[in-house]
């Protein structure tokens, strides 16, 4: 009785243990949006790979088709940590959800001056007046709905001269890239594009004018949903270290996204320019 009681006994301390054992923590899911000809996968990898190491805790990337498909994914709980634009930053700040801000790359102050959005048109419509008289005759081209500078900025200055874009022009088209919506006027196949001030300056395809230019665009902060297991908070504490711990993870950031331009660090977001109560994006 007592060695069949003893090897009872020894069994559960072989057999408990196994079962006090702890799953795996939930990865992280570091997350952005696809863009042509960009590899955001591998822009975003370092980071994933940085907050993953610092906090000796799983990560995986995943990428999204667009900044709007992104934040949707956010508010459900599907992403932790988002690389947004601008556009997505502010969709995602006007929700209901308690998201918290993360730190953004500090761009140099000349660069940043350069992130503007332009419209350009075919010859002739740089004159005062003259896009909106002519506007039912012209089609129109944007970079994309989800687009800062090739959609919602310079889609707030058409609106303001009265001209919506879905029904103020002959034709509405999206091209998918700024070089795309720059090429649309410059070959004919357009006569208005929304696009990247910096992309129409490279160029300054013949034939192609300059009928307006926004005031600097700030990109968009990283953005991040608080949960028991996400520190947020700490998150933000790492980013604004990485140039010392990881300087990769601001390169491949500066590879997938060209705003950043030579960027180094991250800083703390300007949060009167990031106000979503003063720079409303439509749903």
């Amino acid at each position: 009785m007592t060695r069949t009681f003893l090897a009872v006994f020894l069994s559960l301390l072989y057999v408990v243990p196994v079962h006090a054992r702890q799953a795996p923590p939930r990865a992280w899911v570091i997350a952005t949006y696809a863009y042509p000809q960009r590899d955001r996968v591998a822009a975003i990898q370092p980071l994933a790979d940085y907050l993953g190491l610092r906090a000796r805790h799983p990560v995986q990337v995943r990428l999204f088709d667009s900044p709007t498909a992104l934040v949707d994914a956010l508010r459900r709980g599907e992403v932790d940590v988002a690389v947004p634009n601008l556009h997505g930053y502010l969709q995602a700040r006007r929700a209901s959800e308690p998201l918290t801000t993360l730190p953004v790359p500090q761009v140099p102050a000349l660069q940043a001056d350069r992130y503007r959005a332009v419209l350009v048109g075919r010859q002739g419509l740089e004159a005062p007046g003259e896009l909106e008289r002519q506007a039912r005759t012209l089609r129109l081209v944007l970079v994309g709905r989800d687009s800062a500078s090739g959609g919602f900025v310079p889609v707030r200055e058409l609106r303001r001269r009265g001209l919506e874009p879905t029904t103020a022009f002959a034709h509405l088209a999206y091209a998918g890239s700024h070089a795309a919506a720059l090429e649309a006027v410059a070959s004919g196949r357009a006569d208005v594009a929304a696009l990247a001030a910096d992309v129409y300056d490279a160029s300054r395809p013949t034939g192609v004018v300059e009928v307006w230019r926004s005031q600097p665009i700030p990109p968009g902060p990283l953005l991040c949903r608080p949960a028991a297991d996400v520190p947020c908070q700490q998150f933000t504490a790492w980013l604004l270290e990485a140039h010392d711990e990881a300087p990769a993870v601001m390169a491949a950031l500066r590879a997938g996204w060209p705003e950043f331009g030579d960027a180094q660090r991250f800083t703390v977001p300007e949060r009167a320019l990031l106000d979503a109560s003063t720079m409303q994006v439509e749903p």
